[in-house]
């Protein structure tokens, strides 16, 4: 993508995450970016083009909010224990509206939609991050714990976001200290 395009595309991906993708229209979207619909159309072919390339505009930057001050731990599991922490952070502050990616999947029905495989790569980057902190601490079934901590994380955040409370979080941390507890015995 093109340093326009770029911009675009993140612009439209706040708009997405913020209001959702249906509503939030072309008009919208153009205004924002401050670009014409035709510019939109010419860059991006379609409304769907602009939100695949707007959802694969937040993938790194959102699993590195993550992952990058979870880094900072020593230990793989203290690693996987910090992930959980920047989450119950993020979800406890007053702009959070769940996962942008779990919310773009769930409001496009079409399963061939382009946002999807961008949704799977995003997911799939978590899996792998879990996966090698989960193989770095020995665990018997590294695959195993990397798709339950999946389970939990993606679970978290849709309960935070319906119940608008961070107690998610703070269920979903005994849930990682015990499925770390057993994985890592």
């Amino acid at each position: 993508m093109s340093a326009t395009e770029t911009r675009i595309a993140e612009c439209a991906a706040w708009l997405f995450h913020e209001h959702g993708i249906t509503a939030t229209g072309v008009e919208a979207l153009s205004k924002a970016a401050g670009i014409s619909k035709r510019t939109l159309y010419e860059r991006f072919g379609s409304k769907d083009g602009l939100v695949a390339a707007a959802f694969t505009s937040f993938d790194l930057p959102v699993f590195e909010k993550f992952t990058k001050p979870a880094e900072q731990a020593t230990t793989p599991r203290g690693q996987i224990e910090q992930l959980f922490a920047e989450l119950e952070a993020a979800i406890g502050s007053p702009e959070f509206r769940g996962c942008p990616f779990a919310n773009a999947s769930s409001e496009v029905a079409d399963p061939d939609h382009p946002v999807h495989a961008v949704v799977r790569q995003h997911k799939d980057r978590f899996r792998r991050w879990f996966l090698s902190r989960a193989r770095e601490a020995g665990a018997a079934d590294p695959a195993l714990l990397a798709r339950q901590l999946m389970i939990v994380l993606d679970g978290i955040q849709g309960d935070a976001l319906i119940q608008r409370s961070a107690k998610a979080a703070r269920d979903g941390r005994l849930i990682v200290k015990a499925l770390l507890d057993s994985a890592l015995d």
